[in-house]
């Protein structure tokens, strides 16, 4: 196979890729509830979005918009834009997630075309979507993630054919990316510089021409640059955040750990098990054999520079910068979708073999992934009773004593509270709204009474004093909270309204 030539459409291979790719997004759709941590509260921002302009829903009353100072409002705008012909912003939000599935094969199988690589490498990053950023609900950094690799692939194939129609779509991507999310857009502004870096020629020639051959970044250095004066995320306190911004960082061996382990979303061992395959047949097709030259071993060196770049920002960026955590390790999955990019898969069967047991193993590891979120729906049981039965448009209090589920790691019960404002408006608390980088934030004196930054996690802290009067009901998961119903110098009497399962909703008297 000549790893020059393009692919006819009928190939077996490309139809291989492309029903690993449906199998992959396939488990979004095999039940109501996935196990996401931040997915409620997501959605509920882009339900706000979509009804806006409803009255019933209480919402500009209670809230503000803001979507030019802040980095991170793409994605609820296309949520809320799809959750008009989809019904819902959750049904919106799968559709969404489904095309980043998607994206995820179909963009490494781009840049893997402008490298001159092997396209069936694409089968690594079927597997690959399935990481620990995804089960959290990082959402907007998943999404960014197939359009850098799309986009870099636009960038190898303008630094070699420049086009006025490619500079374009370039500069209007890199802005896109800017409001999707900010680490993708700094490792990809470093990737192309690398790469205008490695084109043929004089190094000082090169060096040189590098600013005009990237002038299509200028649209998105002004944006960033008007963003870093004026936005809440770099300066909190102009929205009231006085929480502490402590910068913190990891040992080396917990960096090492976490990368290591992103793939592991799922309680048990299945995932470790599919992770060392994985590395286990990239071996086999990279094991020393009798082969021709390599004549790309230019686009090979590039993707390891910028394999060194994500290492490196990995290793040296902080975990925590005040409330924004897991900063490092949004650049593990750079690192990993790039890797199989080295590999050179010859003609025969050995190699043949290997990749057709990758795309076997993405498979699997979607196969594992419709088992837990089917099984997660016994442990979301009752909710939706117990939900439905408070009127909507009102002001609710969540109370997550159990957050934790035995099939999903990360807690994916924390913010579950947040369908309810995703139905039907109203507040709930604890809220995204309460943070410097949300879109959606609290007109002053509409907001919740106060409690200190990640007191969601501590829910028994919670008490019942007149602070709780702002609130119509209260959503508890788990034990019932002794303390918060009779504690407290003031407290209120709450009705037991329902219980199911591990839910109940108490409405203030």
């Amino acid at each position: 196979m000549n790893e020059d030539a393009s692919r006819p459409k009928t190939d077996p291979w490309s139809v291989y890729l492309a029903s690993c790719a449906i199998l992959t997004a396939l488990p979004l759709w095999s039940a109501r509830y996935l196990p996401f941590t931040d997915l409620p509260e997501h959605t509920a921002v882009a339900a706000a979005l979509r009804h806006w302009f409803d009255a019933s829903w209480h919402l500009q009353s209670t809230y503000t918009l803001d979507f030019v100072h802040t980095p991170y409002s793409l994605y609820y705008v296309v949520c809320a834009l799809l959750a008009v012909p989809f019904g819902s912003a959750e049904r919106a939000n799968t559709v969404i997630l489904t095309l980043v599935a998607l994206g995820f094969p179909y963009s490494l199988r781009a840049l893997a075309r402008a490298l001159r690589a092997d396209e069936r490498l694409a089968l690594f990053a079927c597997p690959m979507f399935w990481n620990q950023s995804l089960l959290i609900g990082f959402f907007s950094y998943v999404a960014a993630i197939p359009l850098a690799l799309f986009m870099l692939s636009l960038v190898v194939r303008q630094l070699a054919e420049p086009t006025r129609a490619r500079a374009i779509t370039l500069g209007a991507g890199t802005v896109a990316l800017l409001f999707l999310h900010l680490s993708m857009l700094a490792f990809f502004v470093v990737a192309s510089l690398l790469a205008s870096l490695h084109v043929p020629g004089d190094v000082r020639e090169r060096i040189r021409r590098a600013p005009r051959r990237l002038a299509w970044l200028a649209p998105a250095g002004a944006v960033l640059a008007g963003i870093f004066l004026t936005s809440s995320v770099f300066h909190p306190a102009r929205v009231g955040w006085s929480e502490p911004r402590t910068i913190e960082f990891e040992p080396l061996d917990q960096e090492l750990s976490h990368l290591f382990a992103m793939f592991d979303v799922w309680h048990g061992a299945f995932d470790e098990v599919c992770v060392i395959a994985l590395v286990f047949t990239g071996a086999v097709i990279a094991w020393p054999r009798a082969r021709e030259p390599d004549a790309h071993v230019g686009s090979r060196s590039l993707v390891a520079s910028w394999m060194v770049v994500a290492i490196a920002l990995f290793l040296f960026v902080p975990q925590k910068i005040g409330w924004l955590w897991q900063l490092n390790e949004r650049f593990t999955l750079p690192f990993a979708l790039l890797a199989p990019l080295l590999l050179r898969p010859g003609q025969g069967r050995r190699s043949a073999v290997a990749l057709g047991v990758v795309g076997a193993l993405g498979v699997g590891i979607a196969g594992n992934a419709t088992r837990a979120i089917r099984a997660f729906q016994s442990e979301v049981a009752g909710f939706d009773e117990v939900v439905g039965r408070a009127d909507p448009g009102k002001r609710m209090l969540a109370l997550v004593f159990e957050s934790q589920s035995s099939v999903a790691r990360f807690a994916p019960f924390l913010h579950f509270g947040a369908y309810y404002r995703a139905r039907g408006g109203g507040v709930i608390a604890p809220s995204f709204a309460e943070l410097p980088q949300s879109p959606l934030r609290y007109r002053p004196g509409e907001q919740p009474p106060w409690h200190p930054y990640g007191w969601e996690w501590e829910p028994e802290r919670v008490v019942n004093d007149a602070s709780t009067a702002y609130f119509d009901y209260v959503l508890v998961r788990g034990s019932d909270p002794v303390g918060f119903l009779v504690a407290g110098p003031s407290r209120h009497t709450w009705r037991l309204v329902v219980r199911k399962g591990r839910w109940a909703l108490f409405a203030r008297e």
